[in-house]
């Protein structure tokens, strides 16, 4: 009697199903993919690196836009500088998984456009000032679960 009891609160708080999830039937991956980079930024660094990434990285997004490789960017920046592993994140969302595999003409052609835009001293620049700034706690990919 008091095992019945349990599974029906436990049931009614959703914690026990009498069905399994199924992909394909119940909800299904996006295409798209965002790829997330996590960045621990020193606090009193984060406007120099904000500074920076719209010079070279949004710079090198909007090249990737025009080209057709990213959907979007973006840059998220936590509201406590200071606490957890990461402070800044570096969102990429991609039409697809394909658009990451190897291809020299579109690299060729993605640089030759983003060196247009950033001259090779000033992207050394930037870059090197980085390290003094930031290091990176990891990055994933994801995809949006589309429900049925």
């Amino acid at each position: 009697m008091r095992m019945s009891k349990w599974l029906a609160a436990l049931a009614a708080c959703g914690l026990v199903t009498s069905a399994q999830a199924e992909i394909w039937k119940d909800y299904a991956p996006s295409k798209a993919v965002w790829n997330v980079t996590f960045v621990k930024v020193k606090p009193n660094k984060i406007d120099d690196y904000l500074l920076g990434l719209k010079q070279s990285w949004i710079t090198g997004c909007e090249v990737s836009k025009k080209m057709g490789v990213l959907e979007d960017c973006y840059v998220y920046v936590s509201e406590s500088a200071s606490g957890g592993p990461f402070n800044v994140m570096l969102v990429q969302k991609m039409p697809n998984g394909t658009v990451r595999e190897p291809d020299e003409a579109r690299y060729r052609k993605y640089m030759e456009e983003y060196r247009k835009s950033l001259a090779d001293a000033k992207q050394k620049e930037l870059v090197e000032s980085y390290e003094e700034m930031r290091s990176f706690f990891g990055e994933a990919d994801f995809r949006r679960v589309e429900w049925k």
